[in-house]
């Protein structure tokens, strides 16, 4: 059995990252995480899932599952690069909390008066003009996009700025600024012409030179390059086809839309960029930003009508029920999704680049969440701790469901149903009782009566398991 598993490489082949943390505390949780998304990425065709979580200064969890390029077949890893969408809105957020820093821009600075090309109609004059704040908060009013089809496939015709400029100047904004909060890709796209016309440089080299070179992130760049796709950059492909078949997306530019959808990176940079923010959060001293213009990035400066969407500047701000502060932003582009989601009271940060669309990536973060917020409970035991990796391996359910997977979780067993969209629902922890008998505990880690009896052959090996009246047998390769 031990020789079907191989759980164990599994674990060491995909968690390694930069400043890798390994303790007790998370080995399990970790060894959990890869098995779930392994199981995803084979159950939902995916081409391949790349994700990290950081605990402040250090990685407690990476992994690569798949394929970058399946046509070349080519395996993905913490450092492939993959588009991150609108999680670059981010990063353009950050460059110009970076010249605020410097003095060389001022957040109530109206647009008009930094855009000598910027002509659209502000209908609700009375209200104020569009500012660099308003388009930070999407409390401008501009609107979503331009007329251009560029999120329309095949061929994602993304404008140059002139074309940018032309449409844009020909509508008007949608509603009275700091009245409500609407999504506009277009307002990054003016934040990025902003830092151009105050750096003198471009978008491109700007955030590659001051940004990106500054905090290591030697994987991201803005805008894909032919060059590189295919190698170091993730090929994208398309959602899943009623054929059950993914194809290929085609290859894009961003062009005037770099601002807020063209940035690749790794899992591995957006973790570099997690930690210098959980660094600065606590400094008296700058590094890229000062910490007051960090912090105000993560304060509320604008709130939807119906009060469910709360802006910062660049990020969506979030308050959960045990009082903890999330910042986070997703992402999607032709043929990538995207999410970094970061628990600012408990310095964690998560992400996930998956190369396909038709999948949820805030699924995936949210689950690796849950995965590792238990990692701290330990199973109540009355008796003395067995060699636990006899009984890990996969186990078939067919005909009522795919498998499941039993592994070591601290004193006992964790049972993890597979394939599975809530995690909520697919753990069930164990206790060890005698022999080769163990019980099921509730949440409050509570006996429940219910129990897996595993049954060995004459050489000791585990050949087969007894849960809620069903014989279940190992997976065969």
């Amino acid at each position: 059995m031990r020789n079907l598993l191989l759980l164990s490489l599994l674990f060491f082949n995909f968690t390694k990252g930069y400043n890798q943390e390994s303790t007790t505390n998370y080995q399990d949780a970790t060894k959990l995480i890869n098995v779930w998304l392994e199981a995803q990425k084979d159950y939902q065709d995916i081409p391949a899932i790349m994700g990290v979580a950081v605990k402040d200064q250090k990685i407690v969890w990476s992994g690569a599952f798949g394929k970058s390029n399946r046509e070349e077949n080519i395996n993905a890893n913490t450092n492939t690069i993959a588009s991150i969408g609108s999680i670059s809105k981010l990063f353009t957020a950050t460059a110009i909390m970076k010249l605020v820093s410097e003095n060389k821009l001022r957040l109530d600075s109206n647009i008009k008066d930094l855009l000598p090309n910027y002509h659209l109609k502000e209908v609700y004059q009375d209200s104020g003009s569009v500012t660099v704040a308003s388009l930070l908060t999407h409390s401008s009013g501009v609107p979503r996009d331009t007329d251009h089809s560029y999120w329309s496939g095949p061929n994602h015709a993304f404008p140059s700025k002139t074309e940018m400029f032309d449409h844009l100047n020909q509508m008007e904004t949608n509603f009275a600024v700091g009245s409500n909060v609407q999504y506009s890709n277009v307002g990054f796209a003016l934040l990025g012409q902003v830092i151009e016309e105050v750096s003198g440089i471009s978008y491109k080299e700007y955030m590659e030179t001051e940004i990106f070179k500054h905090l290591g992130m030697t994987n991201s760049v803005v805008e894909m390059q032919e060059l590189t796709y295919g190698k170091e950059h993730a090929i994208g492909y398309t959602a899943m086809n009623r054929d059950r078949k993914r194809k290929k997306a085609n290859f894009f530019q961003t062009k005037a839309m770099q601002p807020a959808a063209g940035i690749s990176s790794s899992v591995e940079d957006l973790a570099k960029f997690a930690s210098w923010q959980f660094r600065l959060m606590d400094s008296t001293e700058s590094e890229l930003l000062t910490p007051e213009a960090l912090k105000s990035m993560y304060d509320i400066h604008a709130t939807s009508r119906n009060g469910y969407m709360k802006r910062g500047y660049g990020f969506e701000i979030q308050t959960d029920k045990e009082g903890n502060k999330w910042v986070m932003h997703g992402g999607m582009c032709p043929g990538y999704v995207a999410f970094l989601k970061m628990d600012l009271t408990n310095k964690m940060a998560y992400a996930i680049l998956i190369n396909t669309n038709g999948e949820r990536a805030l699924k995936y973060v949210n689950g690796i969440i849950h995965i590792l917020n238990k990692a701290g409970s330990s199973i109540p035991t009355q008796t003395a701790i067995k060699n636990l990796s006899d009984y890990s391996g996969f186990f078939d359910l067919n005909p009522w469901n795919g498998e499941y997977y039993i592994g070591p979780w601290n004193n006992g067993l964790v049972a993890f149903y597979l394939p599975t969209e809530s995690l909520q629902y697919a753990m069930y922890f164990y206790q060890h009782q005698n022999d080769d008998v163990f019980e099921l505990v509730n949440e409050n880690n509570e006996p429940t009566g219910e129990e897996l009896i595993f049954y060995r052959d004459d050489k000791g090996i585990v050949t087969k398991v007894k849960n809620d009246g069903q014989m279940h047998y190992p997976k065969k390769e």
